[in-house]
């Protein structure tokens, strides 16, 4: 597993690059990479690892497998509930022609191909983090390239004439900082365990634990700074979420609180979510997927697009294929994802789909939570995977960086490696 491991580590330190130069050629360097790794894993995973990752992965992997067969169903040409563009798109050729759900079937397809690849990257990152040193290996990687994302998106507010991000590329940098901020404050945790369950045993490896926990400091200090100076208030509020989630384990499990500590925690954040939601201004007639986002053109468009996208959705990856129809003369120039990611999957995939997303979020955090209360001293890894979620979460309603393949890729190993060491092998 060696090998597969280093391929987890290429495409974690490739998701700077990704942001930097994606497209479909981008996705099919990952595609490739990964089935390589997937028949490497097939090769090299032991029997005892293979029976225990399969008991961790089995009800995410069904509940994953929701989402890729609904977009397999909107790309078929089955005529039911079919978009009502292809009605329009009959009467002009004056012929009958193959109707979808989606718009742009293509488009679907590629979507489709995008998603599964991600899926198979989260797999790859539970294989390997079934085994605690290869896991470290991960850990470590998404730390620094939680850094080199914070310093590209502090170098973009310096330096933007000459590094120029986009609106999707900004989000995509400022959600991964974010989520490098999380996993910093993981990797710190994990360096506090492993000093207090090494001292006076392995004199060699203090100076190396406190090593990597003053290189872990500094990782979260540089995701926070970023966030602080180049992101709106509403992504630093996200940031913070997710870094107390991870001092708030440590509280519990210090003082073991039990679930003294689990009620306090969840009164004082359902106070502050309240009191954000309820003082935060909203346009009239906006909608509230829409209300956290940035005002922008594309919120002007993806609130046009919500009104009029069915139950089912237009078809995923179809948002660029209409931004042109709802893009008016006098708007101003706008890019072609939409301004929150919540947004984009309540026009793409349907409103239904995007409730279970979010409540497949909740149910992990909650997963994770648990798993970090009753785990032994790997407890900062389901940690993460809680904290991460969190944050994520709450990004989903103010920027459309989730749908980016940079982003993709973080989350993907995170849930992966959160997902693999949330039960103990030797339980």
């Amino acid at each position: 597993m060696s090998k597969v491991r280093l391929i987890v580590v290429l495409l974690i330190c490739a998701s700077p690059g990704v942001l930097l130069w994606d497209g479909l050629i981008a996705q099919g360097l990952v595609a490739g990479i990964v089935a390589a790794g997937l028949v490497l894993t097939a090769r090299a995973l032991r029997p005892g690892e293979a029976e225990f990752l399969v008991s961790i992965i089995r009800p995410a992997a069904a509940l994953a497998a929701v989402p890729a067969l609904w977009i397999l169903l909107q790309a078929l040409p089955f005529g039911f509930l079919a978009n009502p563009i292809w009605t329009s798109a009959k009467l002009a050729l004056g012929r009958s022609i193959a109707s979808s759900v989606s718009v742009d079937p293509a488009a679907s397809i590629i979507a489709l191909g995008q998603y599964l690849t991600l899926g198979a990257v989260a797999f790859l990152s539970a294989a390997v983090a079934a085994d605690r040193v290869r896991a470290e290996w991960l850990l470590f990687a998404m730390t620094g390239v939680g850094v080199v994302f914070a310093l590209l998106l502090m170098a973009h507010g310096l330096f933007s004439p000459v590094l120029e991000f986009s609106t999707f590329m900004n989000a995509q940098a400022a959600d991964c900082a974010a989520m490098g901020a999380v996993i910093a404050g993981a990797a710190c945790m994990r360096s506090l365990e492993r000093y207090e369950s090494r001292h006076g045993r392995s004199h060699g490896s203090v100076p190396i634990l406190l090593w990597t926990s003053a290189a872990s400091g500094v990782a979260l200090v540089l995701c926070v700074a970023a966030v602080i100076f180049e992101e709106p208030p509403e992504v630093l509020f996200a940031t913070a979420c997710g870094v107390v989630i991870i001092g708030w384990i440590i509280v519990v499990r210090r003082f073991r609180l039990g679930a003294w500590g689990v009620v306090p925690f969840v009164v004082v954040v359902s106070s502050v979510a309240l009191l954000v939601f309820s003082t935060h201004p909203v346009e009239r007639g906006q909608s509230a997927l829409l209300a956290f986002a940035a005002s922008s053109s594309e919120a002007v468009v993806s609130q046009r697009m919500l009104k009029d996208a069915p139950l089912v959705g237009t078809g995923a990856g179809t948002f660029a294929a209409l931004v042109p129809v709802y893009h008016a003369i006098d708007d101003p120039p706008g890019g072609s994802a939409a301004s929150t990611a919540a947004a984009t999957l309540a026009i793409e995939l349907g409103r239904p789909l995007l409730w279970l997303f979010v409540l497949a979020i909740a149910a992990s955090i909650l997963i994770f939570l648990r798993a970090a209360l009753v785990r032994g001293r790997d407890s900062f890894y389901p940690a993460m995977g809680g904290g991460c979620l969190v944050t994520l979460g709450l990004l989903i309603f103010m920027n459309a960086g989730l749908l980016g393949n940079a982003t993709g890729l973080i989350v993907a190993v995170m849930f992966g490696l959160s997902t693999a060491q949330s039960k103990s092998r030797t339980a």
